[in-house]
This record gives structure tokens, C-alpha cells and sequence, in this order.
């Protein structure tokens, strides 16, 4: 009988023994898990932290990667201008008494190299020869950094137009949207390929000069064409004056701007068809290069005058930061807490396995 007692007490402490166990393993689970939930917290902060200062930073990245661009442009090209034989002016390509001056007669015989030597006097192409490196090492960086702006401003404009127009507009607003990033892309690819492809691949220089040109009107139309109604926007945003502002620039800086350039384009086409048609005249041919290299510095204030949408984003991020840098929790209020743990009374053995 005795023997008996004395096992059925070993069994009943070694049962007290375990249901200890499990009351202590409890809160010290609860406990890893909050503190992962700190950690998560913590992260999340610092990531709305570092979202907000990029937010703020993107302005003054694209206001410095178009005027950086286009000191580039303008050095290579005065660069040019500087080494030319002045004195000379006026008999560069002389055309042959008996040949044609317009560029369609040479190119039905398909007399390529002659048509090709005649374009390329006085232009940005020209210039651009004698200064690749410089083109690359400037003009590479700015097309990434700009991409990269670009995708943010799309995605941002993406979630205004779903949060404020209807959702069959918004979709076919989103797809405006996707369409103007892939041929700005694709321009951007075509401006960077015309350094590799210079005037010593004449037919391949002048096709992505082409392509990148007809990408960048394309682009341009659907910036101004988008089905985006900012009056709608302007209803469902109105009591944010903020959002009242930027529409304000949209339609009187933007889009005058971006109407500008276009306006540039045609401007271009028509210097050059007069300099097509009166090969050997010098005077058309850098009228031509003026134009096209002004072209091309309206391309960087294109690029540059989306700031507008970058100075809202960058006043909308500390809001989204803000509330994403919420304090996380700390032991001491783990501990002030007082988790219950079933089976383990009021939580004083909790707050002493917390405390300790």
C-alpha cells in the first residue's frame, strides 16, 4: 500500500510538472511573437521613412537629369560648331554641275553615300561623332534615372484614377498609360542605340534617329490624349488643395509645354524637307541643325516638366509615411500588457516571466 501511495504521488507531480511546462512555454511563444511583431513594425517604418525621403528626392532628380542632359547637348554641339572652318562657309558640299540637289533624285538611283554626305553637315549627328563618350557617359545614366521616374509617376497616376473615376474610365486610362511607358522605353532605347549606330552606319543612324523620334511624338500624343477627366478627379478630390493646384499646372504648364515640343517636331520636318530639296547650301543645312538640336532640347524639357507630378507626389509621402511610422511595441509595454495565458490564473505568473 505504501509503494502504491508513493507512485501515485510521483505520477501526480511529474503531471504538476508538465502543466508548469506548458504554463511557461505559453507566454514565452506569446512573447517571440510579438517581438517578431515589433520587428515587422520597426521595418515597415523604416521602409515608409525611406519611401518618403526617395518621394521628396524625385524632383530634384529630374529637374537635374534634364538640365544636366541638355548642357550635355549643348556643349557637343557648340563643341562642333567651334571646330568648323567658318572661313569656308558657304562651299562644304558643293554639289556637281549636272547632279541633282534634292535627296529623292539620289535616293530612286539609290546613291546612298552621296545623299548621306550632304545630310549629315552641320547636324547633332555630326557633332555627336566627334563626342560619343561624352554622349554615353552623360546620356545613358539620365535615360535610367528618367525610366525610372517615369514608372513612379505612372504608377501614381494609375492609383489616382482608380481611387476617383469610374472603373470602366479609369481602365482605359491605365491603359493609355501602360502604352505611353512602352514607347517612351522604346525612345529611350532608340536615343541611347544612335551613339553605337553614329554617322559611320549612315542607314542604321538614321533609322533609330527615326524610330526615336516617331516614339517620342507618339508618346507625346498619348500624354495629351489620355482619357483622364480632371474635372472628375478635381469633384472627387475637392477638398484637397493640393490636388486643386497640381490640376491647375497640368493644364496651363504641362500641356502648353508638351503642345510645344510637338509644335517643335513639325518645325524640324519642315527644315528638313527644305534642306532635302536644296542639297549644297549651307545656310539650310545649319538652319537644319539649329532646329534639330533645338528638337532635341525640347525633349528634355518634356521630360522635365513632369516635375509638376513629382512635386505633389513628394508633398503626398510624409502623409503615407507618417502613418507607416507608427512606434512598435517595446517590452515594456509586452510587459504592461498582461497577457492571459489559458490555464495560468490572472496573469501575475505572465508579468513575472515577462518582467524576467
Amino acid at each position: 500500500r505504501s509503494g502504491l501511495t508513493a507512485v501515485s504521488q510521483c505520477v501526480r507531480r511529474s503531471g504538476d510538472s508538465k502543466k508548469s511546462r506548458a504554463a511557461m512555454e505559453l507566454p514565452g511563444h506569446a512573447l517571440k511573437q510579438k517581438l517578431a511583431e515589433a520587428r515587422t513594425a520597426r521595418g515597415v517604418a523604416e521602409d515608409g521613412r525611406f519611401e518618403a525621403l526617395v518621394s521628396r528626392a524625385r524632383p530634384a532628380a529630374r529637374l537635374m537629369a534634364s538640365v544636366g542632359n541638355s548642357a550635355m547637348i549643348i556643349y557637343v554641339y557648340l563643341a562642333h560648331l567651334s571646330s568648323i572652318e567658318w572661313h569656308r562657309f558657304g562651299s562644304f558640299r558643293v554639289v556637281p554641275e549636272g547632279k541633282s540637289r534634292s535627296l529623292m533624285d539620289y535616293l530612286r538611283v539609290l546613291e546612298l553615300d552621296p545623299a548621306f554626305e550632304h545630310l549629315r553637315l552641320f547636324t547633332f549627328s555630326e557633332a555627336m561623332l566627334e563626342n560619343i563618350g561624352v554622349y554615353l557617359v552623360v546620356g545613358a545614366p539620365v535615360a535610367v534615372v528618367l525610366l525610372l521616374l517615369e514608372r513612379d509617376r505612372i504608377r501614381w497616376l494609375s492609383g489616382l484614377v482608380t481611387e476617383t473615376l469610374p472603373a470602366e474610365q479609369a481602365a482605359r486610362a491605365i491603359r493609355w498609360f501602360s502604352a505611353y511607358q512602352v514607347t517612351m522605353t522604346i525612345m529611350m532605347t532608340f536615343i541611347l542605340l544612335i551613339a553605337p549606330f553614329h554617322l559611320g552606319w549612315p542607314m542604321m543612324h538614321y533609322l533609330c534617329a527615326g524610330m526615336a523620334l516617331t516614339c517620342g511624338s507618339i508618346s507625346m500624343l498619348l500624354c495629351l490624349n489620355a482619357p483622364v477627366d480632371l474635372d472628375a478627379i478635381a469633384a472627387a478630390r475637392g477638398d484637397d488643395p493640393e490636388i486643386a493646384r497640381w490640376i491647375h499646372r497640368v493644364r496651363h504648364v504641362e500641356r502648353p509645354v508638351v503642345k510645344l515640343v510637338l509644335a517643335l517636331h513639325l518645325l524640324a520636318l519642315g527644315a528638313g524637307v527644305w534642306k532635302a530639296e536644296r542639297l549644297g547650301d549651307d545656310h539650310l543645312a545649319l538652319l537644319f541643325g539649329l532646329v534639330e538640336t533645338l528638337l532635341i532640347l525640347g525633349y528634355q524639357l518634356f521630360a522635365g516638366i513632369f516635375v509638376v507630378d513629382d512635386l505633389l507626389l513628394a508633398r503626398k509621402a510624409p502623409r503615407g509615411a507618417e502613418a507607416l511610422t507608427c512606434e512598435p511595441p517595446t517590452p515594456g509595454t509586452l510587459e504592461s500588457s498582461k497577457l492571459n495565458v489559458p490555464g495560468t490564473g490572472d496573469g501575475k505568473d505572465t508579468d513575472k516571466l515577462l518582467g524576467s
